[in-house]
């Protein structure tokens, strides 16, 4: 006998679980649609050398991806996210017009420590803009995502923002040029708000950044608030060079579309905060809910140089990704999704079961969800069943009503019947 059970990290989905899914897909699709971004959708497997492109999602994350070699001895590999794939298709349709804007939703796999929150297949649902270098298309994607988590109701939350250019200018500027010194202090930089100072010199001196180093980063990239103050004050106290410049430029553009958006009262600026995916450039984005330990259920940013690596010519890209198993988890709590289905058939006798099949038929032709006894209960029993799956009412089949024209309806919230004409 085999012991049934599922692969480590992965979940099967029952039937509240697909309902209260599909609502909130169908939410964020149709504010996804109605901002301009159109659905395209990629394979779930990528060849090895396309995932594990420089540039893309780095040593890191190739080390949590799942990966084989098929029957004809090609690397293959599922896809880690849902950027990668489109910076391929891109690469490979180089003649759309610009700016392309998509929107997809699919799974993706990650072998990483399983726990609630975190799985090893989940799903995103993200937005892209692809050839625009406007931060003007920054400020859409955030206020996108802005819309969409409100319309879902999930809660108050913020979206973090930050420049990529001001992190790596403040490290460049103290000397911390090398490629793992640079990485190293980044994740060791994304921690600032998490850990304690001696935590934070420790993680840096591990990456060979002596104390000094590591307060002036600390003390430089610790700033967090409205976005326009928060320039304007480190434009006084940091030292500047022309990435820290190109960065906070960035910022100040974004703030203005931010603002014209109307969701600036939704953001708010972390210097310390630097996103894991090495192919962001610019500006990144994360959206936290307040008062919840859910960490990151959105995420993004620019990524101005990756297509590039496939395509020969630099294309601009932005985008933001919703972790829909984080946001999930947060909805169903406490939550119960409305049944399928509506009106249960139920027969006196199985003699009158094709009388049954036709009344059905013809209330689903009405848009009905409609189901009939399939197990040959008795009609004790259809009863009992009817209540189990939610139906809304039991319409009754029996002779001596039909013999009228006429149907019992069972309401089985509140137990009332009446009669109506068949």
């Amino acid at each position: 006998m085999i012991k049934p059970d599922r692969v480590k990290g992965t979940r099967d989905f029952d039937a509240d679980d697909m309902l209260l899914r599909r609502k909130v897909v169908s939410k964020i699709q149709k504010i996804y649609e109605k901002r301009g971004f159109a659905p395209l959708d990629t394979p779930a497997m990528e060849k090895w050398e396309v995932l594990s492109a420089k540039g893309a999602g780095g040593d890191e994350l190739l080390k949590e991806t799942y990966n084989f070699k098929d029957l004809g001895g090609r690397m293959i590999g599922l896809r880690y996210d849902l950027t990668v794939p489109l910076i391929r298709y891109i690469s490979m349709n180089s003649n759309l017009a610009m700016p392309f804007k998509r929107y997809q939703y699919g799974s993706v796999w990650r072998y990483e420590e399983s726990k609630k929150g975190r799985y090893r297949e989940f799903y995103q649902f993200d937005i892209d803009t692809i050839g625009s270098t406007s931060m003007a298309a920054d400020a859409e994607c955030v206020a996108t995502v802005v819309e969409a988590l409100k319309a879902l109701n999930i809660g108050t939350f913020k979206i973090r923002i930050n420049n990529r250019k001001i992190v790596e200018g403040v490290l460049n500027y103290l000397g911390i040029k090398s490629k793992g010194q640079v990485e190293g202090a980044m994740r060791t930089v994304d921690k600032i708000q998490k850990l304690s100072r001696d935590e934070l010199y420790k993680e840096f001196k591990s990456y060979k950044i002596s104390v000094e180093q590591a307060e002036q980063i600390i003390n430089s990239l610790s700033r967090k608030g409205d976005i326009k103050p928060i320039v304007a004050e480190m434009k006084k106290d940091i030292s500047m060079n022309e990435k820290i410049t190109e960065g906070l430029k960035e910022l100040e553009e974004l703030d203005s579309y931010l603002e014209a958006s109307g969701v600036l009262s939704e953001c708010i600026f972390d210097a310390s905060l630097v996103r894991g995916l090495g192919y962001y450039t610019g500006n990144v984005f994360e959206a936290v809910l307040e008062g919840k330990k859910s960490g990151s259920i959105a995420g993004g940013g620019r990524y101005d140089e990756v297509i590039g690596l496939f395509l020969g010519k630099d294309i601009p890209a932005v985008g933001f990704s919703i972790g829909i198993e984080r946001v999930l988890d947060i909805l169903k709590a406490g939550s119960k999704e409305e049944p399928l289905t509506e009106i249960f058939v139920a027969v006196v006798s199985q003699d009158l079961l094709p009388v049954a099949i036709k009344l059905s038929e013809k209330l689903r032709k009405k848009g009905k969800n409609v189901q009939f006894d399939l197990m040959g209960r008795n009609f004790s029993n259809q009863f009992k069943f009817a209540n189990r799956i939610g139906a809304k009412e039991v319409w009754i089949l029996g002779p001596r009503d039909m013999a009228k024209g006429e149907v019992v309806v069972k309401d089985m919230q509140s137990g009332k019947e009446t009669r109506k004409k068949l």
